[in-house]
């Protein structure tokens, strides 16, 4: 009787743990993706910021052909001032979001209103950021 019950209790505890435990893994994976889009986008503001005290006009990296920074793109494209895009980081190489994949990577074409820029976008979590000087 005594297993019964421990068993029953065990049960219900798991059914009630579960979602909340499964909730707290997908909103850290969300705040793992804010910070991975947002620590892109600070290495090519101060990419931009590099470039415009040396009166460089065209400082964005070429966007990839499927969009993906991949670790292939990010080690091959060379940048206005010779190094790559990799070297943007501390770490030399080009993060991927939490589930394991690469962030996209878009240019944003100048308008009347808005000079050039970029967008990063997380296609798993929806978390995308861009910036425009």
């Amino acid at each position: 009787m005594e297993a019964i019950i421990t068993v029953s209790i065990l049960g219900i505890l798991a059914a009630v743990v579960t979602p909340t435990y499964l909730e707290t893994q997908v909103e850290a994976k969300l705040v793992m993706s804010q910070a991975g889009v947002a620590q892109l986008q600070q290495g090519f503001i101060n990419l931009y910021f590099e470039g415009l005290f040396k009166a460089e006009q065209d400082v964005w990296p070429d966007e990839p052909p499927d969009n993906k920074m991949t670790f292939s793109w990010a080690n091959s494209t060379t940048l206005y001032d010779g190094r790559t895009v990799a070297q943007l980081f501390s770490s030399s190489t080009i993060i991927y979001n939490p589930y394991d994949r690469p962030y996209l990577y878009y240019l944003l074409p100048e308008t009347e209103q808005e000079p050039a820029g970029f967008r990063i976008d997380d296609p798993d979590t929806g978390i995308s950021l861009s910036f425009r000087p």
